[in-house]
Parts: structure tokens; sequence; C-alpha cells
């Protein structure tokens, strides 16, 4: 059986994160609109399938988002699925409120809270009173700062199933193992002169100008 130990040295070896979270920076929250976020999933999923020097395929199917092609279980690639949120494992808190001759002061700080995550979303259609088997052995969950595993497995006695999907919902923090922190982030970069969403509309336009 492939531990979650295996799979997050698997992800912290392949992937070069500098280059994933210097994407994520650079999306920020250009990309944060109802119809945007779809775009901005898809985007980060890539990224990390990019930046994995052929290590990590990107599929996109329901409930699989990659398959770690060197990591193998019963002769199949071991496949995980991506959840992404801005604030999870570490988020910016205030360490010095302003005063009249100072600013505040924010800094990345780690996170204790439980953790939700909607595994599954049927848009109110959900038939299922379980996962689906073919679902990814294991979840990675990244935020602005950080990336952690977790096997589905260990999920599996938090979940509720309803009418709009299934969800793991208050799974305590420490279940999930860390990939990588901030302090690994320093050189990250984010690209002040590029507009990801700008750039997604100007396509659009010269794609429709063909047309005229």
């Amino acid at each position: 059986m492939i531990t979650i130990q295996q799979v997050c040295e698997y992800n912290k070896k392949h992937v070069n994160w500098v280059k994933f979270f210097s994407v994520v920076d650079t999306l920020g929250k250009t990309m944060n609109g109802q119809k945007d976020r779809f775009d901005k999933s898809d985007i980060i999923e890539m990224a990390l399938a990019s930046f994995s020097n052929d290590k990590i395929e990107y599929v996109n199917d329901d409930g699989v988002d990659h398959r770690l092609t060197d990591l193998m279980y019963k002769n199949k690639p071991v496949e995980q699925e991506m959840k992404f949120f801005s604030e999870v494992f570490y988020g910016m808190r205030v360490t010095q409120r302003k005063t009249k001759n100072q600013k505040k002061i924010e800094t990345i700080s780690k996170l204790t809270k439980p953790v939700s995550l909607k595994l599954v979303n049927s848009h109110g259609t959900n038939g299922h009173a379980e996962l689906p088997k073919t679902y990814a052995q294991f979840v990675i969950v990244v935020d602005n700062n950080s990336a952690f595993v977790i096997a589905t497995e260990t999920l599996k006695p938090y979940l509720k199933c309803g009418g709009d999907g299934i969800e793991a919902k208050s799974v305590p923090s420490e279940l999930f193992m860390e990939i990588i922190g901030p302090d690994k982030l320093s050189e990250r970069k984010r690209l002040e002169s590029y507009d990801y969403k700008k750039a997604k509309i100007k396509f659009q336009q010269d794609f429709l100008a063909q047309f005229a």
C-alpha cells in the first residue's frame, strides 16, 4: 500500500514549488469571481503538472486531477485530487495593530482550525452515499502559502453526503501532512505586469475578431 509519506515526498521532490506559487501569486485575486474560479482552478491544477518535469500528469477527470507517473500501486500510477483555497493551513494575521504613528504589520501564520473540503460537487443532484470507487487515493490541499496532502481513506469518517455533493467536514488539521510551507517559498515572484483575466478577455476578443 502506498503511504501518505511516499505521496508527500513525491510531490515535494518533483514539483518546482517556487514556480508553482509564483503562478498562484500572479493570479492573485483577479480570478475570484464566480465565473472565473473554474479557470483559476484549472490553471493551478495544470501548473502542478507543468512544473513537475513530467513526473505528474494532469488528468482533470471527476475525482482525479493528477497521476503520479513514477509512483505505482497495483501496476497503476497513484492518483490525487487537488483542492485550492486562499487560506487553510497558513494565512495573513495582524501581529502589530495600526497606531497613530505606525502602520499595521501582517505576517504569515500557521492556522490550526479544522478543515472542510467539498470532495464531490453534484450541483444538487448527488446520488452517492459514499465516494465513487474511481476517486483518487489522495487529496492534495493548496492555499496561498502551502501545500498539504491527506489519504482519501482518512477522510471517510468525516464525510457528509447531501443533495449538493459530498463534503469532508471539520477534519482535524493535524491529519494532513505538509509538503511545503511558506518558509521554503521566499524566492517566489509575482509577475506584476501580467493580468491573467485581461489576457483571457483579449484572447476571446481576438478570436471573435476572426469572424468580423
